[in-house]
């Protein structure tokens, strides 16, 4: 994102009420905390509003009033007194951050157009070279699986008239626009990844044709629109989707996308698919520091991205979160792309843990098939199912020679060796991710949660910027602090904010820490960089982050 023009764009809140209140109940519940509240009265909508992000969910989105600007750090006000409150079990901001892409440079004609600008792997040519690095082929000759009755949820981009995705099993009704509130998840090829939906979707269920070669070609898959980008900031269209995926009766759901910050209402919607026995799979990440959401939730099966060398993908993010890997460079997809004015469609290969995501979702597919269909599996393990089929991907996957697995996972996935492999008889203990907030009678606020945003720093490096930043004992995991008090745990959560989002707080950071930036971070411009982490939250941050930060 090195060149490019970011802003935040503060849409609404949204409220964890502890329990799925019917409408009346929510506007009284919601009145109250106008009267209790002046935070939150002084921007939320008057007319008693808020929309459940979905059946049975907890937490619901309470819009801003109409034509009210709201600044982040209005925002976070609202949060902190909010989550003081003892009518609310949680609060975040739902928060965008626009992005707007600098002009990639022009490349040369022989090299393809792709996240990296390099050549492809002579062993990519074949069309099926990442369905046979799985053994994806091997698996459905041997079982005669297909995916047949399988469903996949899919949030993304949604849906383009590509004839390697067109048929009946591309289930539209199931699907949903959640940016335009349509029933229509088309994709109208304005967004800044426009056609992503159907490249990942093809890598799913396509059929097997001398064009493309889907992991699972008869499985189903319910397209979700839920953003023109692939690059998320603000999750609750995909927390809508989510919902939409397990009412609808979808197996699995694959989320090839993703960003550096979620509030905990992400964590509580997977969590509940996870419950509901639903196998959820998240993209590790492309050029990051860190594996991020939803693939860094517990609940979610993170993948990174190899070759046709059998490597690790040179843009695939890493870390100790990575669950599996599978080919995510130079795979062949279904393309979509508007030419003089016209819609063209195209195949092609490209880049990405996106489609790492895809190929995995693909072999759950079959996996699932292999062994009686979803319901059977539902009924015998439970919200255990993803647990099951987690220790078994990774206890049948290849490990290449000189693998690292503290980054990449234990090894590549392997289908054939997956659908062979029996069932346990009860399976590990369910997928769980924190989806509440610390005790509001914490002692003091959980730092180390700070630690991923910042992986050039060491536990040591970490406590010294905390030191200069509020003032605790920079000896790591010590029990002792300074006289001054830790900050609860929500302003520890407006920090984070901050350092997933504004590039001069991270480099603030780093260097109070006495760290060097790692290679691909990014850089805040000279003139707004500073040593100073707390003066970098300044600017922009809560009244309520700005006091704790005054007695510097």
């Amino acid at each position: 994102m090195t060149g490019s023009r970011s802003r935040y764009d503060v849409h609404g809140l949204v409220l964890d009420l502890g329990d799925a209140f019917p409408a009346a109940d929510r506007r009284k519940l919601l009145r109250r905390l106008r009267d209790d509240v002046p935070a939150f009265a002084a921007i939320a909508a008057t007319d008693g509003g808020a929309t459940p992000l979905g059946k049975d969910s907890s937490d619901v989105l309470v819009p801003f009033a109409e034509g009210r600007r709201v600044t982040v750090g209005r925002a976070w006000e609202a949060v902190h007194a909010l989550r003081a409150h003892p009518l609310v079990a949680d609060a975040e901001p739902a928060v965008g951050y626009r992005v707007d892409p600098a002009p990639e440079p022009a490349r040369p004609k022989t090299r393809r157009a792709s996240s990296t600008g390099g050549a492809d792997l002579p062993g990519s040519d074949p069309r099926d070279w990442s369905t046979r690095a799985v053994r994806a082929d091997a698996a459905r000759a041997a079982t005669g699986t297909s995916g047949r009755g399988v469903l996949v949820g899919h949030p993304d981009t949604g849906y383009t008239d590509h004839p390697l995705i067109l048929g009946p099993r591309l289930r539209k009704g199931d699907g949903f626009d959640f940016v335009d509130d349509d029933p229509d998840a088309r994709d109208p090829l304005t967004g800044s990844f426009p056609g992503h939906g159907t490249a990942t979707a093809s890598v799913i269920f396509s059929e097997v044709t001398p064009a493309l070669c889907g992991i699972a070609p008869g499985a189903a898959l319910a397209p979700m629109r839920v953003s023109g980008s692939v690059i998320h900031f603000d999750f609750t269209r995909l927390i809508q989707a989510l919902y939409r995926c397990r009412d609808r009766g979808c197996d699995l759901v694959s989320m090839s996308l993703g960003g550096p910050w979620a509030g905990r209402s992400l964590a509580r919607a997977a969590d509940a698919l996870v419950a509901d026995g639903r196998i959820l799979l998240g993209a590790a990440g492309n050029h990051t520091l860190m594996v991020i959401f939803p693939a860094l939730l517990d609940s979610v099966i993170a993948v990174a991205a190899s070759n046709a060398a059998d490597k690790p993908w040179s843009g695939s993010a890493s870390g100790a979160a990575v669950d599996i890997t599978a080919p995510g460079e130079s795979v062949w997809r279904a393309w979509t792309h508007a030419r003089n004015g016209q819609v063209a469609f195209d195949t092609g290969r490209s880049d990405g843990t996106s489609y790492a995501t895809a190929t995995l979702a693909g072999v759950c597919a079959l996996w699932l098939e292999r062994h009686g269909g979803a319901a059977a599996l539902r009924q015998r393990y439970g919200g255990r199912l993803a647990s099951v089929f987690r220790d078994l991907l990774q206890a049948s996957c290849r490990t290449p020679p000189g693998w690292n697995a503290r980054r990449y996972g234990p090894g590549i996935v392997d289908a054939n060796a997956l659908l062979a492999a029996p069932l346990p008889a009860f399976g590990g203990v369910r997928l769980h991710s924190a989806a509440r907030p610390p005790g509001r009678a914490a002692a003091e606020a959980d730092w180390a949660r700070l630690q991923r945003y910042v992986p050039e720093l060491g536990p040591r490096q970490l406590a010294a910027a905390v030191a200069k930043l509020h003032g605790v004992a920079p000896a790591p995991g010590s029990a002792r602090r300074s006289a001054r008090s830790a900050p609860p745990p929500s302003l520890i959560d407006e920090i984070a904010f901050f350092l997933a989002t504004d590039p001069a707080v991270r480099a603030a950071f780093v260097a109070a820490g006495g760290g060097a930036p790692k290679r691909g971070a990014r850089r805040a411009s000279a003139a707004r960089t500073t040593a100073d982490p707390a003066a970098a939250l300044r600017r922009q941050g809560s009244a309520r982050l700005r006091a704790a930060l005054a007695a510097d």
